[in-house]
């Protein structure tokens, strides 16, 4: 593959699907905490749990194999994503040929992309806003610095403000107007007020002038 190659980047949609975790340090837990926020039905193969992992355990938000990695044990589960994230590289090399087997994407969480399909990437949330950030492994550092620059940029204002065009793009898109219409009505809320109103604070003046700009350009 040349050098030049990147990632191709998506946002999966997780909602009960299932997600096998092996490893219950502290990797595994950030792993199953984002997983968690995104709906995925978890299963965490580790003999030993962090206190945030046996945590959800008990609460029944994850399911827990209390186990060592064994061979062929996604066979039964069946899971569509794999992270491997022990501290035994050799088991973590055996879950990846394990996951590929079962044709599961699989990440290797301890930095080499030799036997992961994918890698994560840094993330920004202000639901329903996500925003995920990647250097393609040349600079953790430079990483982190946009991560943290951009988080102080974009407030909570864009997420009132994507929530607010969220509601009006669904509801014309059931009453079917002209597309040229829609996106002109889009360009008048982000063109005007708005969004400064909201990052001032004033949000019930945001929307009184989002709500006259979707009446000014629905009369026309």
């Amino acid at each position: 593959m040349s050098e030049l190659a990147s990632g191709y980047p998506v946002l999966l949609h997780l909602q009960d699907k299932p997600v096998a975790v092996i490893g219950g340090g502290r990797v595994a837990t950030r792993k199953v905490e984002r997983l968690h926020r995104a709906g995925a039905r978890i299963i965490v193969i580790s003999p030993k749990l962090s206190p945030a992992l046996s945590a959800l355990a008990e609460a029944g938000h994850i399911e827990w194999i209390d186990s060592e990695y064994r061979r062929d044990m996604f066979n039964d589960l069946m899971p569509i994503i794999v992270i491997a994230a022990t501290d035994n590289e050799r088991t973590n090399q055996k879950v990846a040929q394990d996951a590929h087997r079962i044709r599961a994407l699989c990440n290797v969480a301890n930095g080499s992309t030799d036997h992961s399909d994918f890698s994560n990437m840094a993330q920004i949330d202000r639901p329903p806003l996500t925003i995920a950030l990647s250097t393609n492994g040349h600079s953790p550092a430079l990483l982190r610095l946009l991560k943290s620059r951009l988080s102080d940029e974009i407030g909570e204002e864009y997420a009132v403000l994507a929530d607010w065009l969220g509601a009006i793009r669904k509801e014309r898109r059931h009453h079917s107007p002209a597309q040229a219409e829609r996106q002109k009505l889009y360009e008048e809320i982000l063109h005007s007020e708005v969004l400064s109103l909201l990052q001032e604070g004033s949000e019930a003046d945001a929307q009184r002038v989002f709500d006259q700009i979707v009446l000014e350009v629905s009369g026309q």
